[in-house]
């Protein structure tokens, strides 16, 4: 029993260590990064923003392009006009 307790009481100290040294690796890594930062977080976000409105344009853009052919296809297959491959 008592080495069951000193066991645990082991395991917890390591895992204490474990979550305070992350912690600490974290808080290090975040001051590193703002040190280094190439420029400010207003231009950053700025830039994030552009990006993903031109990444949801393209998005967009290119389900239109797809919803189009798709009913193309669609209307050859109900006429009977779909194309034959080399193997037919």
């Amino acid at each position: 029993m008592d080495n069951t307790i000193r066991m645990n009481h082991a395991e917890r100290n390591g895992s204490v260590g474990l979550l305070t040294g992350l912690l600490i690796g974290m808080l290090a890594g975040f001051g590193t990064m703002m040190l280094f930062a190439p420029q400010s977080g207003k231009k950053t976000r700025a830039s994030i923003q552009q990006k993903s409105t031109e990444f949801q344009e393209r998005a967009t853009d290119t389900f239109d392009e797809l919803v189009t052919l798709s009913q193309f296809d669609n209307r050859k297959i109900l006429t009977g006009q779909h194309s034959k491959t080399e193997n037919d």
